[in-house]
C-alpha cells in the first residue's frame, strides 16, 4: 500500500472506532444502563471528565480500553475492537456454561423468528438482534478461547 492509502485506511478505522465508542457508551454507561458514569469512574479510577470525553468520541488509549474491560461486559468492548477486525478474549480460563450458551442461542433464534413474523426485520428489531448477537458472540469467544 502506498502511504496515502495507509493513512486513509487508518483514518477510516479511527472514525469507525470513535463512532462505535460513542454508541458503546450510550448503550452501556449512564442512568438506566449497565453502570452509571459516576459508578464507572469510582470503580475504574478514571476521572468522570475523561469518561465523558471518551463517550463523546475522544480517542481512548489502549490502557483505558483495557481498564474499562474489567467493568463492562465483553460485548461492550467488542463493539470498539470490531472496527479493527478483532475481539477481546480473556486469558483466564473460566468454566464454560454450555447450557447458558445453548439457551442464549435458542433465544436468539426465537427472536429472529419473531422479528421476521411480518416478513421484514425493521431497523429497531435489527438493532436489538445485533446487540443480542454481539453478546452471544462475546460469550462464545470466551467459551472457545484457550485461556
Amino acid at each position: 500500500m502506498r502511504r496515502r492509502e495507509i493513512m486513509s485506511a487508518e483514518n477510516g478505522i479511527a472514525q469507525d472506532i470513535a463512532d462505535r465508542q460513542v454508541e458503546m457508551f450510550a448503550m452501556f454507561v449512564g442512568e438506566g444502563r449497565r453502570i452509571t458514569r459516576a459508578a464507572l469512574s469510582a470503580a475504574s479510577r478514571i476521572p468522570t471528565s475523561t469518561l465523558k470525553s471518551w463517550a463523546a468520541g475522544a480517542a481512548m488509549p489502549v490502557h483505558g480500553l483495557l481498564t474499562l474491560r474489567k467493568f463492562l461486559p465483553p460485548e461492550a468492548i467488542d463493539m470498539i475492537t470490531e472496527a479493527g477486525g478483532a475481539r477481546m478474549v480473556g486469558i483466564t480460563k473460566t468454566e464454560t456454561n454450555w447450557d447458558q450458551i445453548a439457551a442464549g442461542a435458542a433465544g436468539l433464534v426465537g427472536e429472529v423468528c419473531e422479528a421476521r413474523k411480518d416478513g421484514v426485520i425493521d431497523h429497531v428489531e435489527d438493532g436489538k438482534l445485533k446487540s443480542r448477537t454481539r453478546a452471544l458472540i462475546a460469550e462464545l469467544a470466551e467459551a472457545v478461547s484457550e485461556g
